[in-house]
């Protein structure tokens, strides 16, 4: 019994991470792209989660599995992410099973409205209280935008050091770029704690994938992989109906018949582990010291993606998965492609704005008919 508890006492050592100075009892990070609340994300994701679902999602995750590190972004649901993650905290705040903080972390996307500080202090201001909280950590959403990196860099030490980030992150950034930016904190006192980026089986065997990775080591800029089982190409029960709907297949050219001799590495080692696919992907993920970022839409999903936690794969399975990974990396998309892709993020804020403005419009043409009627009549 006593070497069965120093062995559960050593695997969950070996499970706890950091990002900067933040500590993470488990290394899994859960997304909130699609936790918006407006009409528009109910067409872009098909279909809104309701409140309870997400508070579902919430409570099992901070209470019963120790999760603590929520992303989100001032772009997801026009920032309603933001606000209905601050909903689910203040409806569980003060709850004696939970003895460790939550971390929540957002992002600043640098539009081509974007040109100055006080553009990026005052989104971080909104962020911050959409979240009802300082950010614990705060990413620059792309490194696109006619400004140098390097001039967000310094925007966001200086929310730093003024106390409304702890730590700052950076995201789709590859080898060079991620050199910049921890030379420019560096300048500031501060450090990059991390790069959010896509990091899979799919991928990992590209060239700018790799140096990245390398890269992210030496600096000690933790990854924060999203896309782990590439939006469902990696998971149990894909069809060549389900692979033909795939955004990301489409942007990486990817055939089905690509995926056959990974797919059944996967098939294989879930057999040997007793776990689902998308399990022994994000398990793979860990093995490689990135902390995986998982969405979730249902419960079942959240239960499912904690089945990654509390073991690992075997040095000869994880090198196994490393040989049959492939090469479609998103680093080394065209810079006009990912300006594009800026341009249409871009866009897509100033709907959420507009949609902001007319729900604003109705609300008060409601209030004024509401005031209105008793005294007409």
């Amino acid at each position: 019994l006593a070497v069965e508890s120093e062995t559960a006492l050593r695997a969950m050592a070996e499970m706890s991470t950091k990002i900067g100075e933040i500590k993470l009892l488990k290394p899994l990070a859960v997304g909130t792209m699609a936790w918006g609340r407006t009409w528009l994300d109910g067409k872009l994701n098909r279909g809104n989660l309701s409140d309870e679902t997400c508070a579902a999602i919430y409570k099992e995750l901070t209470e019963v599995h120790q999760i603590q590190l929520f992303d989100t972004a001032e772009g997801y649901g026009g920032g309603t992410s933001e606000e209905r993650l601050r909903d689910v905290e203040k409806a569980q705040s003060g709850d004696e099973k939970r003895n460790y903080p939550v971390v929540f972390a957002s992002k600043f996307l640098p539009t081509i409205a974007r040109w100055s500080r006080s553009s990026f202090h005052n989104a971080l201001r909104r962020s911050c209280e959409r979240l009802g909280t300082t950010c614990d950590i705060y990413f620059l959403h792309t490194p696109i935008h006619p400004l140098p990196l390097e001039f967000w860099i310094s925007c966001a030490c200086e929310a730093a050091k003024a106390g409304f980030i702890k730590e700052i992150g950076i995201s789709n950034c590859n080898a060079s770029q991620v050199r910049r930016a921890q030379a420019e904190a560096l300048k500031h006192g501060r450090r990059i704690a991390a790069n959010q980026v896509m990091f899979n089986l799919l991928c990992f065997n590209s060239p700018e994938l790799q140096e990245m990775w390398k890269t992210c080591q030496e600096l000690d800029v933790k990854i924060v992989a999203f896309g782990t089982v590439g939006q469902g190409m990696l998971t149990d029960h894909l069809t060549d109906e389900k692979f033909a709907k795939i955004r990301l297949a489409k942007m990486t050219g990817l055939k089905m018949d690509e995926l056959r001799d990974l797919r059944g590495s996967i098939q294989q080692l879930a057999e040997k582990y007793g776990k689902s696919m998308a399990q022994i992907c994000v398990n793979w993920a860990i093995c490689h010291q990135a902390i995986p970022l998982v969405g979730l839409r249902s419960l079942e999903q959240a239960r499912d993606a904690v089945g990654a936690l509390g073991w690992r794969l075997e040095q000869e399975d994880v090198a196994e998965l490393d040989r049959h990974a492939l090469r479609r990396g998103t680093l080394s998309k065209p810079r006009w492609k990912r300006a594009a892709f800026v341009m249409f993020i871009s866009t897509l804020v100033c709907c959420y704005q507009l949609n902001h403005c007319i729900d604003w419009c109705k609300s008060k043409w409601r209030s004024f008919c509401s005031f209105w009627r008793p005294h007409r009549d």
